[in-house]
């Protein structure tokens, strides 16, 4: 094979190099390209076609032209070296280089012929020891590749230094194309380490980007076992791998959730299938998803998870998705206890208006009787006879009395209701206390009714609070009377019956609705047939209060229309506590 041959074909290889490596290269990433290596096998390919037609072309293209691209292609090459091995080629050293390539290749248009040879392959000794350097002197962990290829390089540069030399002390056999047999051997020599050096740089590239490949996957597995979040990667809804932090917010032994459905992490199929479609739906549209997500641990308990997913590769979302599961359960109930006070604040908020409206309401009429009867006595006293006297001063007495009834209720509300209230313990003859209370009502709030009392004797005595039992049956005396028609009646009923107390009232009244027995005993409600009955709704309200701190009980038996039956059931103690 003579010298142009040789010329030749190392022009058509490194094109064809220069197109397997932008075809190797095209659509990668920008961080996963090596800059300047196809740039340099199209430099060198185009210098060594420049240099086979150098005897049919001017000087200038071959001497400026020719070596200015061999020359750079060389340097491009040495820099892709460089990157390959991790040294950073800034921009002013890569065009300072370049331009003076250009110029020094310029210069050799004024040189005679062997001292162009020896120019030209001084600078391509000097870019093929920058890369043998570069790899010899590699900082990392080096491999036998490396050190091939560093040493080819080098081998390369002492040639080529050889070729130069050789130029200078024997100027007449300088020629590039024709001369003795040292010629005829270099080039061949030369071509087939190039073709050795460039089949290396490529298994260097792999080998380099298996490297980064390795320290990507160390470094995900470092961020995947420390994560505190549970991450998952899925294929084909099953856990292709996952994090230590998920296996234990789903309470699986280490490395054994891989291999798992996706389906077993919820409380049923359904709910698989259900929060499936919607996040797989949302990852599709929307190219990620992120909620709540209802899902169960290994031994059944359920929880709250906040998802948040993304697909891997976006033209197969439904086969490989990537996951991460942060465990909420208890953020997600200090949500609803947040949402149930706002609820009970606004409820209370709601019952402090109603309150206050009903309060208003019940104290402006025996507040306009009071002043309506003073203004009448203090301006028509003289004019008043006796009995005229006598009826305002009875309605003063009776708005009074209004008075503090709503008054007592509220304190008493108020007492029992915040826990300011302390039951202090007497001993109680029970069979007269009932009589006594029963007789109290129907003066205050009897208009015609009959009362009948059923007072078992031998209810006996015990130690109770004496303030609380009143009020108990005070409340649902007055309820009674004041829901019965005043030809109506009105029974007390009281036992003793195994160590308890057991009080019943029952009335003939308008009755008590079903769905108003369920509300009866909060406080300031009253029940949809009150009608324009006074009243704050305070007085069974009280009674469930005191009862509590009775620790009795009462039941209701009611029916609109069929009159109410309200039995209280004390626990008893001969002896104070």
């Amino acid at each position: 094979m003579d010298i142009k041959t040789v010329i030749l074909t190392l022009a058509i290889g490194s094109f064809v190099f220069g197109a397997i490596l932008a075809l190797f290269q095209y659509g990668k990433e920008p961080a996963l390209r090596i800059p300047f290596w196809v740039t340099a096998k199209f430099m060198q390919g185009a210098g060594s076609l420049l240099l086979y037609f150098r005897e049919i072309t001017p000087d200038f293209i071959t001497v400026l032209m020719a070596n200015s691209l061999l020359i750079g292609g060389c340097a491009y090459e040495g820099w892709a070296i460089f990157h390959i091995t991790g040294r950073r080629v800034s921009r002013h050293l890569h065009l300072g280089a370049t331009a003076a390539i250009v110029a020094v290749s310029a210069v050799m248009l004024y040189l005679a012929p062997p001292n162009r040879i020896a120019v030209s392959f001084f600078m391509h000794t000097i870019f093929y020891a920058l890369p043998a350097w570069a790899l010899l002197r590699y900082e990392g962990e080096t491999s036998l590749l490396r050190r091939g290829l560093g040493c080819s390089f080098c081998l390369l540069a002492m040639l080529f230094g050889a070729r130069a030399v050789w130029a200078l002390v024997e100027p007449a056999q300088s020629h590039l194309l024709f001369g003795v047999l040292i010629y005829q051997v270099m080039l061949p020599a030369v071509y087939c380490m190039m073709l050795i050096s460039g089949f290396s740089m490529l298994l260097l590239a792999k080998e380099a980007s298996d490297r980064a490949l390795l320290a990507t996957l160390r470094e995900q597995k470092a961020i995947l076992e420390t994560l505190p979040t549970g991450l998952a990667i899925l294929r084909d809804r099953i856990i292709e791998r996952c994090n230590p932090a998920l296996e234990v917010i789903f309470g699986y032994a280490p490395g054994t959730m891989a291999g798992k459905p996706v389906a077993s992490l919820y409380e049923s199929t359904e709910a698989g299938e259900r929060y499936g479609q919607l996040i797989y739906e949302s990852i599709d549209r929307n190219g990620s998803f992120a909620g709540e997500v209802a899902m169960v641990r290994q031994n059944g308990e359920p929880f709250w998870a906040w998802v948040q997913g993304s697909s891997i590769f976006p033209e197969r979302v439904q086969s490989y998705a990537v996951f991460s599961v942060a465990d909420i359960t208890q953020q997600k109930a200090q949500q609803q206890l947040l949402q149930q006070q706002n609820q009970e604040l606004a409820e209370a908020n709601q019952a402090r208006s109603r309150f206050l409206k009903m309060v208003a309401h019940e104290f402006r009429t025996p507040l306009g009787l009071l002043a309506s009867s003073t203004d009448i006595l203090d301006r028509y006293w003289d004019r008043l006879d006796q009995t005229e006297r006598s009826e305002q001063n009875s309605r003063i007495r009776s708005a009074a009395r209004q008075l503090s009834e709503l008054t007592d209720a509220i304190i008493c509300h108020n007492q029992t209701e915040s826990g300011g209230y302390v039951p202090v313990l007497r001993q109680v003859d029970l069979a007269e206390f009932c009589r006594t209370v029963a007789g109290e009502a129907e003066t205050v709030w009897s208009n015609g009714h009959t009362l009948l009392l059923a007072i078992d004797a031998g209810c006996g005595s015990a130690f109770l609070d004496e303030i609380l039992l009143r009020r108990v049956l005070q409340n649902l005396l007055s309820n009674a009377f004041r829901y019965t028609p005043p030809d109506g009646f009105v029974t007390l009923r009281a036992k003793r019956l195994a160590g308890q107390l057991v009080v019943e009232v029952v009335d003939s009244g308008i009755g008590i609705s079903e769905d108003d027995q369920h509300h009866i005993f909060e406080a300031y409600y009253r029940g949809s047939n009150a009608g324009l009955r006074r009243g704050l709704g305070l007085g069974l309200a009280i009674v469930r209060e005191s009862l509590e701190l009775l620790q009795g009980s009462i039941t209701i038996t009611s029916a609109p229309g069929a009159g109410t039956a309200m039995q209280v059931t004390l626990p008893l103690s001969e002896t104070e506590s």
